[in-house]
């Protein structure tokens, strides 16, 4: 599967489920339908998808948390719209 493809699956998968939040989709589908803007960023790309698969909206609230936060997929969403 193509990276930004891969990217739009696993945003729309986590929405679904209700984990990830609907007015941040937008953001990333726009980054996920524009390949030829961002194909300079893959390995942003796929921190933006390892994060997606790891959000969480309680993250950072246990011990030892692993779990990737809403702040952390703006960070790079903002990295990615300036490149």
């Amino acid at each position: 599967m193509d990276l930004f493809a891969e990217l739009r699956t696993v945003a729309i998968q986590h929405n679904l489920v209700g984990d990830f939040p609907a007015w941040l989709l937008a953001d990333v589908l726009a980054i996920a339908d524009a390949p030829e803007k961002y194909g300079d960023a893959i390995p942003l790309v796929e921190t933006l998808i390892a994060q997606i698969r790891d959000y969480d909206p309680f993250a950072g609230t246990g011990c030892f948390d692993n779990s990737v936060g809403i702040e952390q997929i703006q960070a790079t969403i903002r990295h990615l719209k300036q490149c």
